[in-house]
């Protein structure tokens, strides 16, 4: 199974504003590097996820932290709408 993960889940993994929301969040990617699946993300998610880090963290952290999240995941430069709005309507959590 490949997956999609919002950038504020990876948020919630690398900064505690909420402790339960926190714990699951490392559980669930316990269990994703567990089962071995793939985080695919669109070309934007570096983006929102620097612009985040950037918020918390000093400028050459928030890249490095940047850097090695990218080397986890894989990122798709261009997915069709119709793709997108396909895979919305299949998602159920």
């Amino acid at each position: 199974m490949d997956l999609v993960i919002d950038v504020s889940v990876f948020i919630d993994k690398l900064f505690i504003y909420d402790k339960k929301r926190s714990s699951r969040t490392h559980r669930i990617f316990e269990i994703i590097e567990i089962i071995g699946h793939n985080i695919f993300e669109p070309q934007v998610f570096g983006i929102e996820l620097i612009s985040q880090l950037v918020r918390r963290k000093p400028k050459d952290e928030a890249k490095k932290i940047y850097e090695d999240l990218l080397k986890r995941v894989i990122i798709f430069e261009e997915i069709d709408y119709d793709t997108l709005l396909e895979i919305a309507l299949e998602t159920r959590v």
